[in-house]
């Protein structure tokens, strides 16, 4: 597993994503995708939303990791998966 981070500087890319879902699977996914955008170098700006069949999202497809709308994970995706996405997506450069 990649190991955390430190925070990204200031100044750093900042990725706005949605994390649906509640207790601790939503807790671990918040976990991974952290570590994972710390190992990139990334900033993020997290909005928890609880409300999960409110959004359309059956409560057995959570955590869900939205992206502008759109679902990119369901479930507790490895973080390497997360930070392969958000490497794809995301940064401008990949680490060596």
């Amino acid at each position: 597993m990649t190991h955390c981070a430190a925070p990204p500087a200031s100044g750093a890319p900042c990725v706005a994503l949605t994390l649906v879902g509640s207790g601790e699977p939503l807790l671990r996914l918040e976990k991974r995708l952290t570590c994972a955008a710390g190992a990139l170098g990334l900033a993020l700006k997290l909005d928890i939303r609880k409300d999960a069949e409110a959004l359309g999202i059956p409560h057995a497809q959570t955590p869900t990791l939205l992206a502008e709308g759109t679902i990119v994970f369901s479930g507790l995706p490895h973080t390497e998966a997360i930070e392969a996405w958000l490497r794809h997506n995301f940064a401008k450069t990949s680490p060596a």
